[in-house]
Formats: C-alpha cells, structure tokens, sequence
C-alpha cells in the first residue's frame, strides 16, 4: 500500500512521492533528527518476504561506506512496519537517459559527465563493490552537468521478476548468472561466465556511446537480438564528429574479451585527462584534477565580512540583490549578516538563514549565503563532511533560477566547483561573473590563484597587489601573496603579509595557519608556540588549529603528543581542505614515517597539488627526498605540466 504525505516511516516524514520502480517506491522524506530532506526508497513485498531482504540488506550497509561525490550516498537501511527501506541522498536532476533524450550531449559535456562516472567505478572498485547495472537510467544529472550515481552493488540482489528491464540472479561474480539491462551487459554475462570490474568497464563504454550518439550500440526488438548483437557484432561507427580519442576509449570499452578491454577504471580516467576538454580558455584548462584544497584557502573571502561591502561596491547599477517580499524574512537576513560579517559566528547565521527561508524558500541571497556557509564551516575547520559542498551546490543553482542577475552566485559556484575537483566547469562561471561585472574581485582572485597553483609567483604578485590597491580587506589575496613570498624564502615579508592578516581578523583561523608555517621557515619555534597558544581559548576544538598545534609538536620532537593531536577526524579534515593534505605529509615526513609521508604527499598530488619547486625545497620533506617514491611523484607531476603544455 503507498504512502501518504504526512506518513511516517521509522524517524522519517513522508514530504511527497518522487516515483515508482522495479525496486520499489521512492518518496521525498524529511529527517526530523539532522533537519534534511532525503529520498526513502520503500522496497517492494516481494523482497520483503523473500529470503533476499537480509542479503540485500548487507549489501546496502557495504555500499553505505561509499563516500564520494559522484555516488549517491546511502544514509540508512531498515524496516518499519514490515517494510524495509533505504534511506537515499535526495538528488535535483534527472536520469541520464532523460537528458540524452531531450537533445544530443556535445563532446565537452560527454567528456565532463564521463570523468565523473570513471571517477564514481573507480572509488567503488576500489572498495571491492563492483555496480553491475551501470545505464542511464542508474545516473542522476543535473543543470551543472554534476552526476551521481545510483544503487552500487545493489542489482545483484534483485530477481528478474522484481526489475523492469534488469535480469539479475543472485550473484554477478558466480558463473552461470546474468546481472544487468541487456542493452548494458557484458558478452561474459550473457555467456554466463564469471566476471568482475570489467563487466562495469563495458557498461561504461555503452553509456559513453550513447552520450556521443544519442543511441545504443547494440539494439533488437527482442533480448535474444540484442544478446546477439553484443556477442558477435561490431558497435557501429560514432558520428564524424567524435575526436578519435574518445572513438579508441569507446571502442577498447566494448572488447568483446575482457583481456582486451581497460583493465580497470584508473586506465579510462588516465586515458580521459590527456583528451583536451573542448574549448580553450583565457584561464586553463587543469584537467582530472582535485583542486579543493587551492579553492578552499580562496573562498574563506567569506569569513572577512567587510570584503562583500567592498565587492559590492565595485557592482554595476542593478546587480544589488533582490529584497524578500516577506518582511520578517528579510529581517532575519539583515540579523544573519550581523552575525556573520560582525561575530563570524557561521553557526548562529545559518540558525537565522534557515528561518529566513522557511519563511521565504524563494530568497535568492538568503540561499546563497545558507550555501557557502556550508564551505565556511569545511574551510575553516569546524566540520570535515565534504558532502555538504553537493548541498551547497544545489542551493546556490536554486539561487541562480531564483535571482539570475545575482552575479556573486557565479562565483560562489566556481569556487564550490574547485572544491569538488571539477574544474572544467569552473571557467564558464568566470566568464559569467567578469563579462557582467569586470572588477568582481571574487572573480578576479580566482585567477590569482590558477597561477598560485601553478607556482608563477610574479603573476600572483601582479594580481594580488592589484586587489590589495582596491580592496585592502581582501584577505584571500593577501594570503595567497603571503604564502608565495614564503615558498621563495622571503620570510620576513611573508610573516609581516600573515601579521597585518590576524590584525585585521584575529580569528581567521587560515592566518594563524599560515603564520604557523612561516615561524617554522624561520626556525622560530618559541613564537609559532605562543602564536597557537594564544589562539587555543578560540580554536581547541578546530581541525585546521590541531593541525598546526600537532605539527609544531612534530618539530618539537614531541612525537607521542603531536600523535595524538593529529588524531583520525583531524586527518580526515587534511585529506579534505586546503593545503592540510601536504600539512599531514610533512607532519610524518617529520616524524621520519616515509610510508605514510609519500602516502600523503602522492594524495597531495592527486588532489592537485603540483608545487613540485616548494616539494624539492621544502624544509619538513627533508627525510623522504632521497626517497625514490618521492621521485616518481616528481617526475609524475612534471609529466602532467608538460602533457598540458603541449596542448
């Protein structure tokens, strides 16, 4: 029986129905416990009373420990008045397959929704939890052309009677059984032999011929055609105007034999980031690359308050943002804003952002600040939960319908963008900011830091100094500044740039960070103590502050305590935001730990750090230089420079 809106299931409110499925019904659901909304997909009787529930059940709470930005997160599993249920991320969007349908996906966007799908297979294989119904159908995309992926290693515990067009039978991996949508299986399927990630691979390949064609690869009027079709013919050739890159990545995907095909997603992804993205751009095209922790130190922009009345300053006539209607909503904005541009107190304005909007769910600016609020809380600190940035990003899209000439959205969502690691949609939200308003410092400081990134010191030097003469309270630009005269050895211009920082904002927790490393440079161990010491009353509990308390201790020579302050949510935090992932590599480099120092800094490199100048020099890598791990990452960064050069 269905239910109603108003119903409750366990915990969860029942909102509205979202759809109907082989599996079973889906609703928007409200959890009153963490003040989310979340999809409940209620599963139909037929597992219920099978023996397959508890099987099924396993496999969810296995694929529950998926933490990524391309797969949907499953929050919870149970049964609640003899019905078991999943409890979903609540995803905006459609199906892939509905997008295909309505008109033909350019080769840029193919690309940019493939990435994102290798990129989902192969956090998922490498948990061991193979999906084994990769389609359309199984992937949400949305206006930003971000994509999730739904139900891994969920199918093999359907049966073909509970599927609309899914046959599955107990086990993908056993011979003898067929797992998938005909249109999507592998020939080893279909044959009935044992097969692993690379029957995902083939799926993968159908998908991405589809996106380029607008049609499947292999297609009948019966399965037994289409059974046919995929065993023993060719899939017919792409249009013309496919680039011969992605027609050889389409086609190694569709081996008949999986020894020739990828052998796992990492091959497709290395294969995907040499193919240029589709157009140029004025700032780069970076490609594959994880930039959250550059993004991260830019965005605090946010925490210095005054830099939004100078921003705004700078706005052509007719950008300022659009009142409520609803007087008590506005009047709960203007107290969030005192609260956070005065106290920075980010907890109390998000408490007043959210009357704001249950008064008014249409206030444009009320939604984007509830975003980026999301980033601040990450960015400095106070919460290490990446999967918030996806709710940021949907409010700040909910924002741009509702308020399309609220320039300062485009910004903000190129700088949630960085921070996911998808930075071929970035330049499209520049453009949008610049052409509009040419002096949007936000914009602008973006710029700054591509070239940060890319250690072109005199380029930041130029930018930063251009911002600073406008906007002396634009505290993102004068880091950025700072950290660059640091890693060239200027270190007494570099702790005068952090110091004139923490005068202006004493708690920016970013400054005390910086200002922490350049005490170290400098040997002045005594004054990086007193500097955290002094801040302890206000960042105890901070993860960006035990990082920095925990690796001066390190330096210290205090091993056990710097052990314990760098405890496993602090170095969930570092794998998460800002430059703290190359933090933790030189905090065990220090603690002569060379395994896990190279494990740092190559997670350093994947998330986009190539300062390869600063790893030759820097002072706390010392003992893994003559390392030849070190090396390779060396000579791998310089590879990606030089692969991009040529381009």
């Amino acid at each position: 029986m269905p239910l109603s809106v108003g119903d409750k299931l366990g915990f969860y409110e029942i909102l509205a129905p979202i759809g109907a499925g082989g599996m079973g019904e889906v609703y928007r659901a409200r959890d009153p416990r963490l003040r989310r909304e979340v999809a409940i997909k209620v599963l139909t009787e037929t597992i219920a009373r099978s023996g397959a529930w508890e099987r099924f059940e396993r496999e969810a709470r296995a694929a529950s420990a998926l933490n990524h930005p391309n797969i949907c997160a499953i929050y919870d599993v149970g049964e609640a008045d003899g019905r078991p249920f999943l409890v979903m991320e609540l995803l905006e969007g459609e199906t892939l397959g509905v997008h295909i349908g309505k008109k033909p996906v350019e080769t840029a966007a193919a690309l940019a929704l493939a990435r994102q799908i290798v990129d989902a297979l192969e956090a998922a294989h490498s948990k061991g939890i193979l999906h084994r119904d990769i389609k359309p159908g199984n992937i949400m995309v949305n206006a930003r052309l971000h994509i999730k992926v739904l139900d891994f290693g969920l199918a093999k515990q359907m049966t073909a009677a509970e599927t609309d067009d899914t046959l599955t039978l107990e086990s993908l991996t056993a011979a003898g059984t067929v797992v998938g949508t005909p249109h999507y299986m592998a020939p080893e399927i279909l044959q009935g032999q044992p097969a692993d990630a690379r029957a995902d691979l083939w799926a993968f390949g159908v998908v991405l011929y589809e996106m380029l064609s607008g049609r499947r690869p292999f297609n009948g009027p019966t399965m037994f055609e289409v059974s046919s079709a995929i065993l023993r013919e060719p899939a017919p050739a792409l249009p013309a105007g496919v680039p011969s890159g992605l027609r050889a990545i389409v086609e190694r995907c569709l081996a008949k034999k999986p020894e020739e095909r990828f052998q796992n997603a990492a091959q497709i992804r290395s294969e995907l980031e040499g193919l240029p993205s589709g157009a140029a751009h004025k700032f780069g095209t970076d490609r594959g690359k994880r930039w959250l922790w550059a993004a991260a130190a830019a965005i605090v922009v946010l925490t210095a308050g005054l830099v939004w009345q100078v921003s705004r300053s700078k706005q052509p006539p007719g950008t300022a943002f659009q009142p409520s209607s609803n007087q008590e909503a506005n009047a709960n904005f203007a107290l969030a804003m005192q609260f956070q541009r005065g106290q920075n107190d980010i907890p109390k304005s998000q408490e007043l952002l959210e009357r704001a909007l249950a008064l008014d769910p249409h206030f444009a600016e009320a939604l984007r600040y509830h975003a980026f609020n999301y980033a601040i809380e990450i960015l400095n600190g106070y919460v290490n939960d990446t999967n918030l940035l996806y709710r940021a990003e949907e409010e700040l899209g909910r924002a741009a319908q509702e308020e399309p000439g609220l320039d300062d959205v485009h910004s903000a969502l190129a700088a949630v963008y960085l921070m996911q690691g998808r930075k071929e949609l970035v330049p499209a939200q520049l453009d949008l900011a610049l052409v509009r308003n040419p002096l949007a410092d936000e914009a602008l400081l973006w710029r700054e830091i591509y070239h940060w990134q890319n250690e072109e010191r005199a380029q930041v030097k130029e930018l930063a100094q251009g911002l600073l003469d406008r906007a002396p309270l634009l505290m993102p630009a004068r880091m950025f500044l700072s950290d660059t005269l640091r890693t060239e050895g200027d270190l007494p211009g570099a702790i005068l740039e952090q110091q004139r920082i923490l005068e202006q904002a004493p708690l920016n927790i970013s400054g005390v960070s910086l200002l922490n490393l350049s005490y170290l440079d400098s040997g002045q161990l005594e004054k990086a103590e007193a500097l955290l010491e002094e801040k302890r009353p206000a960042f105890a509990g901070n993860f960006m502050w035990r990082e920095a308390r925990a690796l001066l201790l390190a330096v210290q020579g205090k091993r056990q305590e710097a052990l314990q302050t760098m405890d496993q949510e602090t170095l969930k935090f570092a794998a998460a935001a800002f430059p703290s992932t190359l933090a933790a590599a030189e905090f065990y480099a220090v603690l002569q730990d060379s395994s896990k120092a190279i494990e740092w800094l190559e997670r350093a490199y994947r998330n986009g750090d190539e300062r390869v100048d600063w790893f030759r020099r820097d002072p706390r890598l010392a003992s893994i230089r003559q390392d030849p791990r070190f090396q390779v990452i060396i000579n791998s960064i310089e590879a990606r420079r030089k692969q991009r050069q040529q381009k």
